[in-house]
């Protein structure tokens, strides 16, 4: 539950920053550099997807990339701010870490979690 909180909290603050018409007031960290925080951004939303909702990978790399053209869409119609294909890339790149990350790590520290046992016969038990 704790992790679903966490997720909505980030995409509704990475939601924000996308729409907002100025950086000006914000830390220096988050100005950092724009294709850095795109990659870093979706990194962190695949991650935080695929432990609140433990659906395909694919599944979620498909919502996520939605969500990025979504936001490219939306920054078209404000007088500040406007879409760019290397956010999107950008947006990608990160995705493809978190992937990366998930392939290393999820099924290793997870992957007892959801799996079941089945008995194939009287004597012999088989972990999916």
């Amino acid at each position: 539950m704790i992790v679903k909180i966490i997720f909505f909290t980030v995409l509704i603050l990475i939601s924000t920053l996308a729409f907002l018409p100025d950086y000006s007031g914000l830390p220096p960290i988050v100005s950092l550099s724009d294709k850095l925080n795109h990659t870093a951004a979706f990194t962190v939303l695949i991650l935080l997807y695929k432990l609140a909702f433990p659906h395909s990978t694919q599944r979620i790399v498909i919502s996520l990339l939605l969500y990025a053209v979504f936001i490219e869409v939306i920054q078209v119609f404000l007088p500040t701010r406007e879409a760019s294909m290397e956010d999107i890339l950008a947006d990608s790149i990160g995705l493809a870490l978190g992937v990366l990350l998930i392939q290393t790590f999820y099924h290793r520290f997870f992957r007892y979690s959801n799996s079941s046992i089945k008995c194939n016969s009287a004597d012999q038990e088989v972990v999916d």
